[in-house]
């Protein structure tokens, strides 16, 4: 005699009708979610290429962000360093006029004027933190506000409070670049230009400039030691206005490499995003597909089972 039905065989078609229901409501949460799944479960063969992916892309985030404050800080100080430069190149122009018209009116007095800017530039800060102090960012990298304070120390070289350390930072893994500027670098032969000045103006020969005797106020027209002293700085003018331009300069070049530095890693990050987002988003079209087939094959095994339920030995004799 045949055997119609069994316990195994509706334990089978039982086990069978859950499966399938498993499998369409794993096809229900991807279209709704529009992911693979909730866990790193649902996608254990490509969990550790994830895992590895959003650390990575966590880490560029992080050097990113460092990044675009540093092109904050470089771009101030390229600003500040525009306007020294900008000083020097006036102070070389007073110089010129000052000759030229043979008359000393204003040279003192554009020097103070020049001196004052000077020192703010000098003290520029980014979130309370002085630009231009190498890591000794919490102190003013000056200590002389006027020309008084400026001809009471022994060389121009005391009035800087800088240290000599110049700031770095790492762009990536294997990148690190030194971006600082110290104040005593790109200022100290502009402030020194401006010092000898006002001390052979206060009647006080500069160093070397002995031959230029007697020192004094500038007058109008000009004394002919005047002229020969003023024509000796011009170089010096000349000196602090490359001083300065190459620093700027550099700063640009280091701009420029942040910048292409942020590009490189957006563009990295862009990758890494549609790279984990093809692994943990769902194919919509395919899951809704995939959900169909296991709701047709759900309802085939519930039917199955009912008609099963219902047949009988009755139906055979």
């Amino acid at each position: 005699m045949t055997r119609i039905s069994t316990f195994s065989q509706g334990q089978s078609l039982l086990t069978q009708m859950l499966r399938n229901q498993d499998y369409m409501r794993e096809q229900q949460v991807r279209v709704a979610t529009g992911k693979n799944g909730n866990d790193l479960k649902s996608i254990a063969r490509e969990a550790s290429i994830l895992l590895s992916s959003r650390t990575v892309s966590a880490r560029t985030d992080s050097f990113m962000q460092a990044n675009k404050e540093l092109a904050n800080r470089l771009d101030l100080q390229n600003s500040a360093l525009a306007g020294i430069g900008e000083i020097a190149d006036e102070l070389r122009n007073d110089l010129i006029k000052t000759v030229n018209l043979n008359s000393g009116v204003g040279l003192v007095a554009n020097m103070t004027n020049h001196m004052e800017r000077l020192i703010g530039l000098l003290n520029t800060t980014l979130n309370g933190n002085f630009l231009f102090g190498g890591t000794r960012s919490d102190t003013s990298p000056i200590n002389v506000s006027n020309t008084t304070e400026l001809l009471a120390l022994t060389t121009t070289a005391d009035a800087f409070d800088n240290n000599a350390v110049k700031l770095t930072q790492r762009l990536d893994e294997n990148r690190v670049l030194e971006y600082g500027v110290l104040a005593s670098d790109i200022a100290q032969p502009l402030l020194d230009s401006i010092r000898r000045i006002q001390q052979f103006e206060n009647g006080t020969l500069p160093t070397g400039a002995a031959a230029f005797a007697p020192a004094g106020s500038f007058t109008d027209p000009l004394a002919a030691n005047q002229v020969d002293f003023l024509v000796s700085e011009f170089s010096a003018a000349v000196t602090a206005i490359a001083t300065v331009r190459t620093a700027e300069q550099s700063n640009g070049l280091n701009m420029g490499a942040v910048e292409n530095q942020l590009t490189r890693q957006q563009e990295e990050i862009n990758f890494l995003d549609v790279f984990v987002a093809q692994i943990e988003n769902a194919d919509i079209a395919e899951a809704v597909t995939n959900m169909k087939a296991g709701e047709t094959a759900l309802t085939a095994s519930m039917q199955v089972i009912a008609r099963l339920g219902r047949l009988s030995l009755l139906d055979y004799i």
